[in-house]
């Protein structure tokens, strides 16, 4: 597969290549997510521009034809009309592209990989990576935080997630950081969790207080914002 030919940083350019059979389409053409997802633009859209630097961390790493079996796997090659396990699925592994980048940058782990085995059900919310740098092996529980009406919800969401780590964290791994990246909120994004400073403080303090006393490192990134995090630790 080709690298975009204009702009790498565009998002819809990589979706092009990523899915060639998806026409771009509003919700109320088709409603598959990644048609949508076709006709937006990233300028002023920060969620946009860093999903395209994670294809383009995933491209230099030589892993996008990978990640497009994987997304054809999970999703099809077609539009899904609005099948929303399929469309969650693909926002996972674009969560996922978007850990793996971050690991990259921040650890210095080269190829992290899918642990195949903690895939906990083929879930379209959570799975693992694991990789190595020079000081740890490490591994990463990347979590996607999915829609809910109340804040008591969201907190109830991590922990659980904080003790499904402590339970599947893999045998001879010093460091595993849950890596947690809040919900894409479509065109109302910018006034949700991870920009409204009240919601989002009682989120940190969650993680602050539980993670770090299970001796779990985290990670929480707004939607698909790898390289810039509201807050990490490990």
């Amino acid at each position: 597969m080709r690298m975009p030919s204009k702009d790498q940083e565009e998002m819809s350019n990589w979706l092009n290549q990523l899915f060639p059979n998806i026409p771009p389409a509003m919700y109320d053409q088709d409603g598959c997510w990644v048609a949508f997802m076709k006709t937006r633009e990233t300028a002023h859209n920060p969620p946009f521009s860093w999903m395209a630097r994670a294809f383009i961390s995933s491209e230099k790493s030589g892993e996008i034809q990978n990640l497009q079996d994987r997304l054809f796997l999970a999703h099809g090659p077609d539009s899904c009309g609005g099948n929303r396990t399929r469309d969650d699925a693909v926002q996972l592994l674009i969560t996922e592209t978007c850990a793996s980048a971050w690991s990259r940058t921040a650890l210095g782990v080269e190829t992290p990989f899918p642990i195949k085995e903690y895939a906990l059900g083929k879930s379209t919310s959570n799975c693992w990576l694991t990789g190595e740098n020079s000081e740890n092996k490490i591994a990463i529980h990347v979590i996607r935080l999915t829609p809910v009406q109340q804040l008591s919800q969201v907190h109830q969401q991590i922990y659980e997630y904080i003790e499904s780590t402590k339970q599947n964290r893999p045998p001879n791994t010093p460091l595993v950081i849950m890596y947690f990246d809040i919900w894409h909120d479509g065109p109302g994004y910018a006034y949700s969790l991870g920009y409204n400073l009240d919601l989002t403080q009682s989120v940190i303090d969650v993680l602050k207080s539980f993670a770090s006393a299970a001796g779990l490192g985290y990670v929480l990134t707004r939607p698909f914002q790898w390289g810039n995090p509201v807050v990490e630790w490990y």
